[in-house]
């Protein structure tokens, strides 16, 4: 299989992982709409759809921007330039956006207790008293 028909194929794969996953999110955020940024992010489900929009997403944004710089850079050089420096930005931001939910997993594993909703719940959790 050459290399372009399995970047082809690669990114319909993400686009139906993202076209399932979105509205995955957004009927989490409807259910979970009682509660506040914490509270979601907490929620195991909707952590796991959010990793998995982050990775699919910029994966499937990386080799869309891969497939233009291909079809439509002829230098070769400035291509592998703009297609290494798009690789490790977006890269990047997925090993971010990763951290960022297993901190809130260890936070939430570490503490060992239901998150507080409101920051007056979590003032008096601490014991300061108004």
């Amino acid at each position: 299989m050459k290399s372009y028909t399995r970047q082809s194929i690669l990114q319909r794969i993400t686009a139906c992982i993202l076209l399932v996953l979105i509205p995955c999110f957004f009927w989490n955020l409807f259910y979970l709409k009682d509660l506040k940024y914490w509270g979601v992010l907490t929620n195991f489900n909707c952590k796991i759809v959010i990793f998995f929009i982050l990775v699919s997403g910029f994966y499937h944004g990386y080799l869309g921007i891969k497939t233009i710089c291909i079809d439509y850079i002829p230098s070769s050089k400035t291509r592998s330039v703009i297609i290494f420096m798009t690789g490790s930005i977006f890269s990047f931001l997925s090993i971010l956006g990763t951290m960022g939910l297993l901190s809130i997993l260890m936070k939430q594993v570490l503490i060992g207790s239901t998150p507080v909703t409101t920051m007056q719940e979590r003032l008096e959790s601490e014991g300061y008293k108004e």
